[in-house]
């Protein structure tokens, strides 16, 4: 009878065991043994990491748990001398509009919610829905998918992929954000005080196993000069690690570490505001040349025209240079008629009329459309 109560009990504690995989955690060092920093994810040689002074380290070697790493020099962020202007233009060409979405739906704050893990809804969703709500300050059109995606195990960004998709497809979004929280066990890594506040330090993931490697490394740096620039110290770090992260979905993806498990969600909630405007300049709040320069890059050597390419069959069409060419002819033909028209209801014939709308558009074009005023007609204006 024992044995079978043992057996029972043991039956029931498989699936918590293999819904929550033991994070492991290697340690990035120095050839000297200085430690740079901590991660939750598979290493691998080529791997970069900047730090956050803004030092960029490649992995070299790795052995059992720990990564080696030699300094590769000062990381090139972007310049973001526009925050320092009076006024600042909003980029137009594209919508304010941010999808995001919790790959690791069961991930938690063990201080907070007496657990770290769960087989329900993780409160990760609280910190990507008050991210949301941060953003919707700043006019950001943000959608949240509350997917779930258990297990937590390597499946989890397969599941993940097909909740990314349908939000690329809904929400038409230009930019996608994957809301995690770290499995490092030092709540110390990640806890800071801004603005008196004590808050927590986001982490920035980019996989550089994919074609927009390069434009979300970007993204990712603009963040980061931002917030250095706005909040010091909110930006932990940026880790370049060799998987995609379902960032290969769309130019100006990246994930968010927001804390670790062990600590309080509070804590992590009270950086969302910061966050948000931290993404809405980054995004959305520079002049062309600087913070735009983001969205012209994309534009011109990312996105093809008719659509962004997510997969053998999933395409989105682009809606926004394109949509803005259409609005443009569309005045411009409208003006064109109701030049003619005006002409031919003054003259009283229709062919006086396109003479004198010829003569205009001219006259309004220095000569590139229409008819050329001949010398009598401009004696007649002058």
């Amino acid at each position: 009878m024992k044995r079978l109560l043992l057996l029972c009990l043991m039956l029931l504690l498989i699936p918590a065991f293999s819904f929550a995989e033991a994070e492991r955690v290697w340690r990035l060092t120095l050839e000297d043994g200085t430690l740079l920093t901590e991660i939750c994810y598979e290493p691998e040689v080529g791997d970069l990491y900047i730090s956050w002074d803004n030092k960029e380290y490649e992995v070299v070697s790795i052995a059992g748990g720990t990564c080696l790493a030699a300094l590769k020099g000062d990381a090139a962020l972007p310049s973001v001398d526009w925050l320092d202007q009076d006024a600042v233009l909003p980029v137009s060409a594209l919508s304010k509009r941010i999808a995001l979405y919790c790959t690791h739906s069961d991930e938690s704050y063990q201080p907070s919610d007496g657990y770290y893990t769960t087989t329900e809804r993780g409160s990760i969703y609280q910190v990507a829905h008050a991210l949301a709500d941060a953003l919707g300050e700043h006019g950001v059109e943000t959608t949240v998918a509350d997917t779930l995606h258990h297990p937590h195990d390597a499946g989890a960004y397969r599941r993940s992929r097909q909740t990314a998709v349908e939000l690329l497809k809904t929400a038409l979004p230009i930019a996608l954000i994957d809301i995690h929280r770290d499995g490092i066990p030092d709540p110390a890594s990640y806890e800071t005080t801004i603005g008196g506040e004590r808050v927590s330090m986001i982490r920035l993931l980019v996989g550089r196993g994919n074609q927009n490697a390069e434009v979300n490394k970007q993204f990712a740096l603009t963040i980061k000069a931002v917030a250095d620039r706005v909040y010091p110290g909110l930006i932990k770090d940026i880790y370049l690690g060799k998987g995609t992260f379902n960032q290969d979905l769309l130019p100006r993806s990246v994930l968010f570490e927001c804390g670790t498990y062990t600590l309080p969600k509070e804590q992590v909630l009270k950086s969302m505001p910061m966050m948000a405007d931290v993404v809405n300049r980054a995004l959305f709040g520079g002049i062309t040349g600087s913070a735009g320069r983001i969205t012209s890059d994309v534009g011109s050597s990312q996105q093809p025209s008719g659509g962004i390419t997510m997969g053998a069959e999933d395409t989105i069409p682009a809606n926004g240079e394109k949509g803005i060419g259409y609005g443009v002819w569309f005045l411009v033909i409208l003006l064109v008629v109701g030049i003619v028209g005006f002409a031919c209801l003054s003259t009283g014939s229709f062919r006086g009329g396109m003479h004198k709308a010829a003569r205009n558009l001219s006259e309004m074009t220095g000569g590139l459309v229409g008819k050329k005023p001949s010398n009598h007609e401009d004696h007649e204006h002058s």
